[in-house]
């Protein structure tokens, strides 16, 4: 009771950081995205912090590869775990003669239709599949370049870490995959299969781009242990930004249960993540949320006693822009960068 609501003034606020600084004095969904700003600073400010994202869902086809971008390009952060599908898609732009392969849609059109042209929904966002074929094209011709961590018996092993990097090397364009390699960000999959991206290597591997007899492993184990000792080596503090749920939001935050289970005998206990900004719009009562709320994750030791923590519910492609652009701001990068 020591502080009123103060409305806010849409005339006064002249910038995204004014408008949603000034709903940390109203209430709902509003204050919460106010004060998954001020943590997002905070994260970004804190020069002993491992940086990572976990992204889920459609990012890509709904347009917000370039904030990805953008944040990767400002060492805003330092590792990304995603979907394949989430890669796919950007792989799919990196190909595309003007590097975007989807195109604005409608969810009222008749789908039967568009499967007969060819033609894929997400939403209202469509994706012609010629632009999967011209990605698979390219991805499987490039499979022979890779350097592949083990081969034993015509079975090339390789984490999806080294996969990405390597492959966003390869490409020529600019996406994720690119921006990634160029900039130092990990990018991890552990859900590879599920994705045209997997798929490609499992049709790699069945005409034999390798040749006869030999094909592609993920190693998605060795991810683990790579991700686990970014953050036992790394900085000593961490924090993630979340997009949706999904295997990369609860592959992201076990790696701490994993760090206890793996060093309890001889090194010090890791505490968890200690900042969190979550966007989703699911529903912890039905025994879901993709790894519980951040306040569940505590028991887990997966976040830190003390972490500072936010979750939006909301629809990651309306508060995602809207933070990224008001800690721009906020961090003063005022011009983009190419």
């Amino acid at each position: 009771m020591s502080r009123k609501i103060e409305p806010v003034d849409p005339v006064e606020a002249r910038s995204v950081n004014e408008l949603i600084t000034a709903l940390s004095g109203c209430s709902f969904q509003g204050r919460s995205l106010s004060f998954a700003l001020d943590v997002w600073e905070a994260m970004c400010r804190d020069s002993d912090c491992f940086r990572v994202m976990s992204l889920a869902g459609a990012m890509v086809p709904a347009g917000m590869g370039l904030t990805i971008i953008r944040l990767m390009e400002h060492n805003l952060v330092d590792a990304i775990i995603c979907t394949g599908a989430t890669l796919s898609h950007d792989m799919c732009n990196i190909v595309a003669s003007d590097e975007q392969a989807h195109y604005i849609g409608s969810v009222n059109d008749d789908d039967v239709s568009l499967r007969n042209e060819e033609i894929n929904r997400i939403y209202d966002t469509y994706l012609p599949e010629e632009g999967f074929r011209k990605a698979e094209k390219v991805l499987i011709a490039m499979l022979p370049e890779f350097e592949y961590d083990a081969i034993c018996d015509g079975i090339h092993t390789i984490t999806t870490n080294s996969f990405c990097t390597q492959l966003g090397n390869m490409l020529k364009g600019r996406g994720i995959l690119t921006e990634a390699a160029r900039h130092g960000v990990k990018l991890f999959v552990p859900a590879i299969s599920d994705s045209e991206l997997g798929m490609n290597v499992v049709f790699g591997n069945e005409t034999g781009a390798l040749g006869n007899g030999r094909r592609v492993v993920f190693d998605t184990l060795g991810d683990v242990d790579q991700y686990a000792n970014l953050l036992l080596n790394g900085p000593v503090r961490s924090g993630l930004v979340t997009l949706g749920g999904g295997v990369p939001r609860n592959w992201a935050q076990q790696v701490y249960p994993y760090l206890n289970m793996k060093n309890r005998d001889h090194n010090p206990i890791a505490d968890g993540y200690h900042y969190g900004v979550r966007i989703t719009t699911d529903r912890p009562e039905f025994g879901g949320l993709s790894g519980c709320t951040i306040s569940e994750s505590k028991s887990w030791g997966k976040y830190e006693n003390e972490a500072v923590e936010s979750s939006v519910v909301c629809d990651a492609t309306i508060a995602f822009p809207l933070l990224a652009s008001a800690l721009f701001e906020r961090m003063g990068i005022n011009r983009a960068v190419r």
